[in-house]
């Protein structure tokens, strides 16, 4: 269903069709969420390696050159090997400034959070009896607007690994919506009148 700023009539009301689209967002919302989480970790844990293993190398290199000082052994100076660490550590340093691991983690933190909400907000609205909700096309075009900003720039940087996992994991519960990104493409949903057809005898 396309929502764009208010082509919804006034008239619209909850209807099944609306509620299981809502559903199917929602599904697909948890799934999103899972997955920017998972990324969260998996950036991390990488950044924190890089960290530490740049931390380790520059205090291994500061305290080697003050033990061996201008120490020589057979014409070769083992400041040399120092120095070649401190340009390991430098190229460590760039590397990780170039694939901006820490930058991406913190970028997944988010996505994550902003699809927690997104589900919340969904869950919360379908628990209620439809005539106690708010107006259905007002709550349409926000949450539409609400999951159009987050997955425009966050969807298409997940892993391709974390995307199977999350297919092997979600798709085995029945009628879980996962979605498309994950590999599988959905059936077309139509609209579904609630109200039974008249049929005059007459």
């Amino acid at each position: 269903m396309s929502i764009n700023g208010d082509s919804y009539s006034d008239g619209l009301t909850w209807n099944t069709s609306i509620d299981n689209m809502l559903a199917r967002w929602c599904d697909q919302a948890k799934c999103f969420e899972w997955m920017h989480a998972k990324s969260y970790s998996y950036y991390n844990k990488k950044a924190k390696y890089i960290m530490i293993i740049s931390n380790i190398l520059t205090a291994f290199s500061g305290l080697s050159n003050v033990i061996t000082g201008g120490v020589t052994t057979s014409g070769f100076k083992l400041a040399w090997i120092f120095g070649s660490i401190s340009i390991i550590i430098s190229l460590t340093n760039i590397l990780q400034e170039k694939l901006a691991y820490a930058q991406l983690a913190v970028n997944f933190s988010q996505y994550s959070n902003s699809w927690g909400t997104i589900h919340r907000k969904i869950e919360e609205l379908l628990s209620m009896p439809q005539n106690s909700r708010i107006h259905c096309g007002t709550f349409l075009k926000y949450i539409k607007q609400d999951i159009n900003m987050v997955s425009t720039a966050g969807n298409s940087i997940i892993p391709e690994h974390i995307k199977q996992e999350c297919y092997i994991k979600f798709s085995s519960i029945p009628d879980f919506d996962v979605p498309d990104i994950c590999g599988q493409i959905e059936h077309t949903q139509i609209y579904i009148n609630d109200k039974p057809s008249i049929i005059n005898t007459i």
